[in-house]
């Protein structure tokens, strides 16, 4: 009897957890596969199969050709698959410009984040980049994007949108949410491998969320430092780049002081976090409309 008691017990936990994963990628209007939903999971493929199947036909939840979705509705599946070939496309933007970036000076790693890590891009989507900066030179990498996009680009940011940079020595993320695990679990590498390794690492705790998510493979878009990279360093690497770097932090932070709501400037969980190692410039209510939307819909679906 304890035994029947226990399996029903499990058996609940899972198709909770089943639903909870479908709830958080609803946020996003997103249907999930089999394979996406187990790995997003904790439980094994035979127990997800069980509790799709249950919560298919109990109507908890809806098939629709390969997508599992909360709602009946045809069109989220058609759009998935239109923001999937969408965010394919903006790959090879992505790709070139990655090449770019690499070439500034103490930018270490280029990652993929946000909507195109996830492979779900709408037209009005930015391609934004995770960067990874030698310590005490992410001001100056930071200024170079700036001036890069003004000059270059002409002020577009659409194909570079540059809102968190970490440098070598701060890897590990201090806000632990489920929006943040999957933010570093989605991250696409395109230079500097051994920098994705290193952060997957230092952020094990992503793994209560998502212990099986599976690793991006070595696809580094450059091999070796470039020599261009390499003779700008030369520079300012020294102790005048040291001041330089301090002062640019300096000045970006009472600027900001100046344009801002001053709401975005008192929870660098949520939203701007300038430091000498960190410039996370988060300046709408996405994360915290996020997190919220979750804890209504894990209600919501309780079952």
């Amino acid at each position: 009897m304890e035994f029947i008691r226990s399996e029903e017990s499990s058996f609940r936990e899972n198709k909770q957890e089943t639903l909870n994963i479908l709830a958080y990628s609803d946020i996003f209007q997103y249907p999930l596969t089999k394979k996406e939903i187990y790995e997003r999971g904790k439980i094994t493929m035979i127990e997800l199969e069980r509790c799709l199947d249950y919560l298919v036909r109990k109507q908890k939840i809806y098939l629709i050709d390969e997508f599992y979705t909360l709602h009946q509705d045809k069109l989220i599946a058609e759009n998935r698959l239109k923001r999937n070939a969408l965010a394919q496309k903006s790959m090879v933007k992505a790709r070139s410009m990655a090449k770019k970036i690499a070439c500034f000076p103490f930018v270490r790693g280029v990652f993929l984040s946000g909507s195109i890590s996830k492979n779900c891009m709408d037209p009005s989507s930015d391609i934004d980049y995770f960067i990874i900066t030698e310590p005490n030179r992410l001001w100056i990498v930071r200024l170079v994007c700036f001036i890069f996009r003004k000059t270059i680009l002409l002020n577009k940011s659409k194909y570079f949108c540059t809102n968190f940079l970490l440098d070598t020595e701060h890897l590990a993320i201090n806000e632990k949410s489920i929006y943040t695990a999957i933010e570093i679990k989605t991250l696409i590498p395109l230079v500097g491998y051994s920098y994705y390794i290193d952060m997957i690492k230092k952020n094990e705790w992503a793994n209560i969320f998502f212990p099986k998510y599976p690793l991006h493979e070595n696809n580094d878009v450059i091999k070796g430092k470039p020599f261009i990279q390499s003779a700008l360093e030369k520079i300012v690497n020294n102790r005048f780049g040291d001041v330089l770097d301090k002062w640019f932090m300096e000045k970006t932070i009472l600027r900001r002081k100046r344009k801002v709501n001053s709401k975005f400037l008192e929870n660098p969980n949520f939203y701007i976090n300038f430091q000498r190692y960190i410039a996370k410039d988060h300046t709408n209510e996405h994360y915290p409309m996020v997190i919220k939307e979750y804890s209504q819909k894990i209600k919501e679906y309780s079952l």
